[in-house]
Protein backbone atom coordinates (compact mmCIF):
# COMPACT_ATOMS: atom_id res chain seq x y z
CA UNK A 1 0.00 0.00 0.00
CA UNK A 2 2.98 2.51 0.92
CA UNK A 3 4.60 2.10 -2.65
CA UNK A 4 0.93 2.10 -3.90
CA UNK A 5 0.24 5.87 -2.06
CA UNK A 6 4.23 6.68 -3.25
CA UNK A 7 3.78 6.21 -6.78
CA UNK A 8 0.05 7.99 -6.62
CA UNK A 9 1.78 11.08 -5.24
CA UNK A 10 4.56 11.05 -7.59
CA UNK A 11 2.46 11.15 -10.32
CA UNK A 12 0.80 13.53 -9.15
CA UNK A 13 3.00 16.05 -8.22
CA UNK A 14 4.80 15.22 -11.80
CA UNK A 15 1.34 16.38 -13.71
CA UNK A 16 1.10 19.10 -11.15
CA UNK A 17 4.58 20.62 -12.24
CA UNK A 18 3.35 19.81 -15.87
CA UNK A 19 0.38 22.14 -15.10
CA UNK A 20 2.29 24.64 -13.62
CA UNK A 21 4.75 25.10 -17.06
CA UNK A 22 1.45 25.57 -19.15
CA UNK A 23 0.47 28.63 -20.27
CA UNK A 24 -2.59 31.01 -18.43
CA UNK A 25 -4.71 29.77 -21.51
CA UNK A 26 -4.19 26.67 -21.49
CA UNK A 27 -4.35 26.21 -17.73
CA UNK A 28 -7.95 27.92 -17.94
CA UNK A 29 -8.87 25.22 -20.90
CA UNK A 30 -7.35 22.16 -18.68
CA UNK A 31 -9.65 23.54 -15.19
CA UNK A 32 -12.88 24.50 -17.73
CA UNK A 33 -12.84 20.57 -18.49
CA UNK A 34 -12.02 19.35 -15.32
CA UNK A 35 -15.52 21.27 -14.18
CA UNK A 36 -17.03 19.38 -16.75
CA UNK A 37 -15.78 16.30 -16.19
CA UNK A 38 -16.63 16.63 -12.50
CA UNK A 39 -20.37 18.81 -12.98
CA UNK A 40 -18.88 21.97 -11.19
CA UNK A 41 -20.04 25.40 -11.55
CA UNK A 42 -18.14 27.05 -14.58
CA UNK A 43 -15.40 29.35 -12.82
CA UNK A 44 -15.12 27.17 -9.46
CA UNK A 45 -11.49 26.20 -10.52
CA UNK A 46 -9.97 28.82 -12.77
CA UNK A 47 -11.23 31.72 -10.02
CA UNK A 48 -9.56 29.52 -6.81
CA UNK A 49 -6.78 27.75 -8.68
CA UNK A 50 -5.34 30.24 -10.77
CA UNK A 51 -2.93 33.35 -9.57
CA UNK A 52 -4.90 36.45 -9.71
CA UNK A 53 -4.13 39.09 -11.51
CA UNK A 54 -2.20 42.06 -10.21
CA UNK A 55 -4.62 44.78 -10.93
CA UNK A 56 -3.09 47.91 -9.21
CA UNK A 57 -3.04 51.48 -10.63
CA UNK A 58 0.30 51.93 -11.90
CA UNK A 59 0.23 53.44 -14.83
CA UNK A 60 1.83 53.06 -18.75
CA UNK A 61 2.36 54.58 -21.65
CA UNK A 62 1.22 53.49 -24.60
CA UNK A 63 2.29 55.06 -27.73
CA UNK A 64 2.53 58.58 -25.92
CA UNK A 65 -1.13 57.24 -24.33
CA UNK A 66 -1.60 56.75 -20.50
CA UNK A 67 -3.37 53.27 -19.39
CA UNK A 68 -3.40 51.90 -16.08
CA UNK A 69 -1.61 48.46 -15.55
CA UNK A 70 -5.13 47.09 -14.55
CA UNK A 71 -6.29 48.19 -18.48
CA UNK A 72 -2.98 46.87 -19.88
CA UNK A 73 -3.98 43.35 -18.38
CA UNK A 74 -7.23 43.03 -19.64
CA UNK A 75 -6.17 44.18 -22.75
CA UNK A 76 -3.60 41.19 -22.96
CA UNK A 77 -5.96 39.04 -22.06
CA UNK A 78 -8.70 40.21 -23.78
CA UNK A 79 -7.17 41.00 -27.17
CA UNK A 80 -3.94 38.95 -27.31
CA UNK A 81 -5.21 35.82 -26.23
CA UNK A 82 -9.01 33.59 -27.42
CA UNK A 83 -11.52 31.10 -25.92
CA UNK A 84 -9.53 28.31 -26.99
CA UNK A 85 -6.41 28.70 -25.60
CA UNK A 86 -4.77 30.16 -27.91
CA UNK A 87 -2.02 33.27 -27.76
CA UNK A 88 -0.96 35.76 -30.22
CA UNK A 89 1.92 38.18 -30.43
CA UNK A 90 -0.17 41.39 -32.43
CA UNK A 91 -3.70 42.25 -32.11
CA UNK A 92 -6.31 42.14 -34.57
CA UNK A 93 -7.80 44.71 -35.79
CA UNK A 94 -10.05 45.81 -38.10
CA UNK A 95 -8.03 48.28 -40.41
CA UNK A 96 -11.13 49.28 -43.23
CA UNK A 97 -14.18 50.13 -42.58
CA UNK A 98 -16.84 48.24 -41.02
CA UNK A 99 -20.37 47.94 -43.04
CA UNK A 100 -22.82 45.71 -41.33
CA UNK A 101 -25.52 43.91 -42.93
CA UNK A 102 -28.42 42.11 -40.85
CA UNK A 103 -29.95 38.79 -41.97
CA UNK A 104 -32.85 37.19 -40.33
CA UNK A 105 -35.42 37.91 -38.06
CA UNK A 106 -35.18 41.93 -37.94
CA UNK A 107 -36.71 42.84 -34.35
CA UNK A 108 -37.39 46.69 -34.15
CA UNK A 109 -35.63 46.78 -30.81
CA UNK A 110 -32.70 44.96 -31.80
CA UNK A 111 -32.16 47.12 -34.64
CA UNK A 112 -32.81 50.05 -32.80
CA UNK A 113 -30.09 48.50 -30.22
CA UNK A 114 -27.73 47.92 -33.04
CA UNK A 115 -28.10 51.44 -33.75
CA UNK A 116 -27.23 52.37 -30.42
CA UNK A 117 -23.94 50.28 -30.15
CA UNK A 118 -22.59 51.39 -33.34
CA UNK A 119 -23.10 55.01 -32.26
CA UNK A 120 -20.97 53.90 -28.56
CA UNK A 121 -18.14 51.88 -30.79
CA UNK A 122 -17.88 55.12 -33.45
CA UNK A 123 -17.50 57.37 -30.39
CA UNK A 124 -14.94 55.29 -29.21
CA UNK A 125 -13.21 54.40 -32.31
CA UNK A 126 -10.70 57.24 -34.02
CA UNK A 127 -9.39 55.16 -36.82
CA UNK A 128 -12.17 53.38 -38.59
CA UNK A 129 -16.04 54.21 -39.66
CA UNK A 130 -18.84 51.95 -38.22
CA UNK A 131 -22.20 52.04 -40.31
CA UNK A 132 -25.32 49.44 -40.72
CA UNK A 133 -25.82 48.97 -44.68
CA UNK A 134 -28.85 48.05 -46.48
CA UNK A 135 -27.22 46.44 -49.66
CA UNK A 136 -25.58 42.96 -48.55
CA UNK A 137 -22.82 43.71 -51.41
CA UNK A 138 -21.65 46.63 -49.73
CA UNK A 139 -20.99 44.72 -46.22
CA UNK A 140 -18.18 42.92 -44.69
CA UNK A 141 -20.17 42.10 -41.20
CA UNK A 142 -23.05 40.27 -41.59
CA UNK A 143 -24.91 39.42 -38.23
CA UNK A 144 -28.48 37.41 -38.33
CA UNK A 145 -31.35 37.02 -35.62
CA UNK A 146 -32.97 33.35 -35.50
CA UNK A 147 -32.30 30.16 -35.42
CA UNK A 148 -28.37 28.47 -35.56
CA UNK A 149 -29.53 25.83 -38.23
CA UNK A 150 -30.50 28.48 -40.74
CA UNK A 151 -27.56 30.36 -39.68
CA UNK A 152 -25.28 26.93 -40.73
CA UNK A 153 -27.38 27.06 -43.98
CA UNK A 154 -26.82 30.58 -44.90
CA UNK A 155 -23.22 30.22 -43.75
CA UNK A 156 -21.77 26.34 -44.64
CA UNK A 157 -18.37 27.61 -43.61
CA UNK A 158 -19.02 27.82 -39.65
CA UNK A 159 -19.01 24.55 -38.31
CA UNK A 160 -22.20 23.27 -36.46
CA UNK A 161 -21.05 22.10 -33.36
CA UNK A 162 -20.16 25.30 -32.82
CA UNK A 163 -23.33 27.22 -32.99
CA UNK A 164 -25.27 23.97 -30.59
CA UNK A 165 -24.14 25.36 -27.17
CA UNK A 166 -23.54 28.44 -28.14
CA UNK A 167 -26.13 31.07 -28.17
CA UNK A 168 -24.17 33.83 -29.56
CA UNK A 169 -20.97 33.31 -31.42
CA UNK A 170 -18.47 35.05 -34.05
CA UNK A 171 -15.72 34.02 -36.35
CA UNK A 172 -13.65 36.28 -38.38
CA UNK A 173 -12.09 35.53 -42.05
CA UNK A 174 -9.57 38.05 -44.04
CA UNK A 175 -12.40 39.96 -45.68
CA UNK A 176 -15.39 39.89 -43.41
CA UNK A 177 -17.26 38.42 -40.06
CA UNK A 178 -20.06 36.79 -39.56
CA UNK A 179 -22.00 36.79 -36.27
CA UNK A 180 -24.90 35.43 -35.09
CA UNK A 181 -27.55 35.92 -31.92
CA UNK A 182 -30.06 33.27 -31.41
CA UNK A 183 -33.48 34.93 -30.33
CA UNK A 184 -35.30 31.89 -29.49
CA UNK A 185 -33.05 30.22 -27.13
CA UNK A 186 -32.05 33.53 -26.03
CA UNK A 187 -35.72 34.96 -25.48
CA UNK A 188 -35.36 37.53 -23.13
CA UNK A 189 -34.55 41.06 -24.62
CA UNK A 190 -31.80 42.02 -22.36
CA UNK A 191 -29.84 38.71 -22.90
CA UNK A 192 -30.58 39.21 -27.00
CA UNK A 193 -28.88 42.48 -26.82
CA UNK A 194 -26.32 41.69 -24.68
CA UNK A 195 -25.44 38.77 -27.24
CA UNK A 196 -25.81 41.22 -29.64
CA UNK A 197 -23.23 43.83 -27.78
CA UNK A 198 -20.71 40.95 -27.12
CA UNK A 199 -20.45 39.47 -30.17
CA UNK A 200 -20.10 42.51 -32.50
CA UNK A 201 -17.60 43.91 -30.33
CA UNK A 202 -15.42 40.64 -30.08
CA UNK A 203 -16.02 40.62 -34.01
CA UNK A 204 -13.72 43.38 -34.27
CA UNK A 205 -10.79 41.82 -32.47
CA UNK A 206 -11.68 41.72 -28.65
CA UNK A 207 -11.88 38.21 -29.09
CA UNK A 208 -12.03 36.66 -25.27
CA UNK A 209 -13.62 36.37 -22.57
CA UNK A 210 -12.72 36.63 -18.51
CA UNK A 211 -14.11 35.80 -15.31
CA UNK A 212 -12.30 39.02 -14.06
CA UNK A 213 -15.19 41.64 -14.10
CA UNK A 214 -18.46 40.70 -13.87
CA UNK A 215 -19.70 44.23 -15.24
CA UNK A 216 -17.54 43.93 -18.27
CA UNK A 217 -19.31 42.55 -21.84
CA UNK A 218 -16.42 40.23 -21.80
CA UNK A 219 -17.41 38.06 -18.74
CA UNK A 220 -17.10 34.67 -19.13
CA UNK A 221 -19.74 33.72 -17.06
CA UNK A 222 -23.63 34.72 -18.04
CA UNK A 223 -25.04 38.27 -17.60
CA UNK A 224 -27.57 40.42 -19.18
CA UNK A 225 -25.60 43.52 -19.10
CA UNK A 226 -26.44 45.87 -22.08
CA UNK A 227 -23.27 49.10 -21.32
CA UNK A 228 -19.78 48.61 -21.67
CA UNK A 229 -17.82 49.26 -18.36
CA UNK A 230 -15.10 52.18 -18.21
CA UNK A 231 -12.60 49.54 -18.91
CA UNK A 232 -14.41 47.90 -21.93
CA UNK A 233 -14.39 51.27 -23.27
CA UNK A 234 -10.45 51.77 -22.38
CA UNK A 235 -9.35 48.59 -23.94
CA UNK A 236 -11.75 48.89 -27.35
CA UNK A 237 -9.91 52.74 -27.20
CA UNK A 238 -6.36 51.29 -26.87
CA UNK A 239 -6.95 48.90 -29.67
CA UNK A 240 -7.99 50.83 -32.27
CA UNK A 241 -6.53 54.54 -31.23
CA UNK A 242 -3.23 53.56 -30.92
Amino acid sequence: MGKLLDRVLGISVFLFIIFCLLSKPVQSRVLKGLEVIFDMNSGDLENNLLPKEDTSQTTKYVNNKVYSKETISYFNKIVLNDEYGKSYEEPFKRTEDVKIYVQGDRRDYLMDELDRIVSELNDIIQTIEIEVVDNKSDANTFIFFGDYNKFDKLYPQVNEKNLVHNWGYFEIYNAYSLIYVDVYRADEIDAQKHLLREELTQSLGLINDSYTYPESIFYQGWTTTTEYAPIDREVIDMLYNN
